[in-house]
């Protein structure tokens, strides 16, 4: 599941449908939801993939998430390293590395990619810490874009005990502010009223 995520940039700006158009949600989909199961029972979570990515790409984690791929689960890392962005893939159950790739110099990366994890404003696996102590669940895939050389809002989808997930925007103080999924269920923005949908 390759999400790409997007930066909230405010609470009524985006609708449900410009933000289910981008993003992948694990209630309402068949093959998420045994992704999500997969996740929930890896015996690696996504702060042990980040420091083996770290570890073997000797460069700092920017972004994570879980994915599954024929019932083997696995995370994707994005680092930087050594002025490269670097994706590391490491196996959900043993914690080792299954690939390493270089994706490009950053000095060539997409406008909107975070190339320097200072842009983060704390390291990667600081904010899963937060995300995971703010939200209601365990995180299963964390990023961040950003605008004009500041840092965008951090995207967190939280897996709960129960199967579902929840997405939410992290401000830089820890405050987490719920995403309508495409189904415009979220009850704490009113971005699914936009799609003609109730967030109730």
């Amino acid at each position: 599941m390759k999400r790409k995520l997007v930066t909230l940039l405010t609470a009524g700006a985006v609708s449900a449908a410009a933000l289910a158009g981008g993003t992948a949600f694990a209630s309402s989909n068949g093959n998420d939801q045994a992704e999500v199961q997969a996740f929930l029972g890896a015996s690696q979570d996504i702060t042990a993939a980040i420091a083996a990515a770290e570890a073997a790409s000797g460069g700092t984690a920017v972004a994570a998430e879980f994915d599954e791929n024929k019932g083997t689960g696995y995370y994707e890392v994005d680092t930087i390293a050594n002025g490269k962005q670097v994706s590391v893939e490491i196996d959900a159950s043993s914690g080792q590395v299954i690939k390493t790739e270089d994706e490009g110099d950053v000095a060539n990366a997409d406008d909107d990619d975070i190339v320097d994890p200072a842009q983060l404003g704390e390291p990667l696996a600081q904010l899963v810490a937060t995300a995971e102590q703010n939200g209601s669940g365990k995180v299963m895939s964390i990023s961040a874009e950003h605008e004009n050389g500041q840092t965008g809002t951090i995207e967190v989808e939280l897996a709960n005990a129960d199967g579902t997930t929840q997405e939410f925007a992290m401000a830089a103080d820890g405050t987490m502010t719920q995403l309508a999924d495409d189904n415009g269920e979220d009850g704490e923005s009113d971005e699914g009223s936009e799609n003609g949908e109730d967030a109730d």
